[in-house]
Parts: C-alpha cells; sequence; structure tokens
C-alpha cells in the first residue's frame, strides 16, 4: 500500500519567559513587546495545534463513514449468503 505524504508535524517550541524581580512593578516597552511577540507566538502554535486536531476529526470522520458502509454491504452479502443457504 502506498504511503500518503503528510505535511511535516514539527510544531515550534514557544520561548520561555525571563523572570523578573519581584519588587518591580513597571515594564519597558521593550519587555512589553517581547512579551506580546511571545504570546503571538503560542497563538499561532496554538492554532496548528487547532488545525491538526481538526484535521484529524475530518479523517477519522471518513473512515469510520466508510467503515460503515463497508459493515453494510458485508451485511447485505451475508443475507445473500443465507438465503442462497436456507433456498439451495
Amino acid at each position: 500500500m502506498a504511503r500518503r505524504k503528510t505535511a511535516p508535524s514539527h510544531l515550534p517550541k514557544a520561548r520561555n519567559l525571563r523572570r523578573s524581580r519581584v519588587s518591580r512593578t513597571g515594564v519597558t516597552r521593550r519587555e512589553y513587546n517581547r512579551i506580546i511577540d511571545i504570546l503571538n507566538e503560542r497563538n499561532l502554535i496554538l492554532n496548528a495545534l487547532r488545525e491538526g486536531f481538526q484535521r484529524l476529526e475530518h479523517t477519522d470522520a471518513i473512515q469510520f463513514k466508510r467503515i460503515a458502509q463497508l459493515q453494510s454491504e458485508l451485511d447485505e452479502v451475508k443475507r445473500a449468503w443465507t438465503k442462497m443457504g436456507t433456498n439451495g
């Protein structure tokens, strides 16, 4: 069976925030911008995870539908086989 090509499954890791002193109450513009950048990166990572889960759910739904179709077809074959056996 041929393998299906898939997108790389590597998701980037979020950068860690440095801890600031407990007594400190303000942040500089640079620190603020860095925090916002890190939060935006984390949002991108979460969105990629959500998209991955949605693709998996979609694939599962298709597979379960196909399994149900195959089961239905198998049941028809069983009924026909049983009918042939009782009439034969």
